[in-house]
């Protein structure tokens, strides 16, 4: 099946960050991806030989993901049940949607097997500031007036909610990016994420990155040219980043599960033994 080259270049960067932290390139490790939409990723990772489970909310992307050869199921991650206990959970933007998070946690914990890893591949949308916000907006409406980018549309899996089509966005970049996500229930910002996985695994890995480029690259031409715009977007976004001048909403996590404490057997801690008294 097709895959636009926007797209391809977008889901070989996440491959290679999936796979450069799986014990051996994750080939022959029990993986559950949670959030897998349409099976860009999922595809490429069976094809590189991961024991890969593949779940979505989403029955229209799931039917999507089949096409595609990824034999994707759907399931709500938090009812989700396996026999056997996964080697890694990969979350591809959909932790934040996973509410409440207590529960969450405990069906990681639940799933995962001992010694297993945690991959979240995220945003943290709320740590986004005015200029970066402006330079997304005015961005976007550049490449849709050129015609190399599909009009920003609401989406109609899951719950989103853009500003009402009767009235125009408001003016004011950080507000207009605020009610373009307003979700209900609230999406999860990341400092709520980052706590509440942290509270049951080890985090060995917290990194704010780029992220704006990827909000586009499904909406790029389908041509030499899309890929070309998606390419050289994430390097000028990457390039202001690093000068400082956007905020990284970009966020990848990793984590590891706590290996578990030596069990007190039934009489308790030890005592230690009194010493001895000596006769007078």
């Amino acid at each position: 099946m097709h895959t636009p080259g926007a797209i391809e270049a977008d889901v070989e960067e996440v491959l290679g960050w999936v796979r450069a932290l799986l014990p051996g390139q994750g080939i022959g490790l029990r993986v559950l991806e949670v959030g897998c939409g349409s099976g860009f990723l999922a595809s490429k990772l069976l094809g590189a030989g991961v024991r890969l489970t593949a779940i979505d909310v989403s029955e229209e992307e799931v039917r999507a993901a089949r096409e595609r050869g990824v034999p994707a199921i759907a399931a709500d991650f938090l009812a989700f049940e396996s026999a056997e206990p996964f080697d890694a959970l990969l979350f591809t933007r959909s932790f934040h949607h996973l509410s409440p998070l207590d529960s969450a946690i405990r069906r990681i914990r639940t799933l995962l097997a001992p010694g297993g890893v945690v991959l979240a591949d995220e945003f943290a949308h709320d740590e986004i500031d005015a200029a970066t916000a402006a330079w997304f907006f005015d961005l976007q409406a550049v490449l849709e007036e050129s015609g190399v980018l599909a009009p920003d549309r609401p989406r109609h899996h899951g719950h989103h909610h853009h500003h009402a089509k009767d009235r125009p966005p408001p003016a004011d970049p950080l507000e207009r990016w605020r009610e373009r996500h307003v979700h209900d229930p609230p999406l999860h910002g990341a400092r709520a994420m980052v706590a509440a996985l942290r509270g049951s695994f080890e985090l060995a890995v917290e990194e704010r990155r780029t992220y704006l480029h990827r909000y586009l690259s499904d909406r790029l031409v389908d041509s030499e040219l899309g890929t070309r715009v998606f390419l050289r977007l994430r390097a000028l976004e990457r390039l202001r980043v690093q000068q400082g001048l956007l905020a990284p909403i970009g966020l990848r996590l990793v984590l590891r599960a706590r290996p578990e404490r030596p069990q007190r057997s039934s009489g308790g801690l030890r005592r230690r033994k009194a010493p001895k008294r000596r006769r007078s």
